[in-house]
């Protein structure tokens, strides 16, 4: 039989256990906040006002070209190439949140879903055109891994309609 003595230690072992347990997922957590906080630090985009991104996002989402060299022949040192270099990094920078699990997947594309598929859809020609001009597939591949995933959520939920 069990003795007293016994089920005090097993029951003492039990709450350490709980609390080195505890203790290490808050460690994590502050982790992550502090990584969550350096991007938001490193990335100037995360802090424009929303009358701003709406602005950039109707202006960006305004440009007309037919492909990267029309895009250039156009929009070259001009406020709309800012525009939409800003929104690109924006969405960048929610990619890479989203990709290092550090924000949730289904929380921004509940908010940002549609037009960040859309905005890849109208300026996918120009980020290859970048990428082939810079010799770098890397440019904004954050962007285009974001818009994979929210491709397939949006899949996931027409299915269930």
């Amino acid at each position: 039989m069990v003795d007293i003595a016994t089920t005090s230690i097993v029951i003492a072992s039990i709450g350490v256990l709980a609390a080195v347990v505890s203790f290490l997922y808050e460690v994590r957590r502050q982790s992550r906040m502090k990584q969550s906080e350096s991007i938001m630090k490193l990335s100037p985009w995360f802090n424009i006002s929303a009358i701003e991104m709406q602005e950039t996002i109707v202006k960006a989402c305004s440009m007309e070209f037919e492909d990267y060299d029309d895009y250039l022949v156009k929009y070259r040192g001009k406020p709309e190439q800012t525009m939409f270099k800003v929104l690109a990094n924006y969405y960048e920078g929610m990619g890479v949140l989203v990709h290092r699990r550090l924000m949730d997947v289904d929380i921004v594309y509940d908010f940002w879903g549609d037009i960040i598929i859309s905005t890849w859809e109208q300026f996918e020609p120009v980020v290859r055109g970048m990428r082939k001009e810079q010799g770098d597939p890397s440019v904004l591949m954050f962007w285009e891994s974001l818009v994979k995933e929210f491709r397939v959520k949006r899949q996931k939920y027409e299915a269930k309609k």
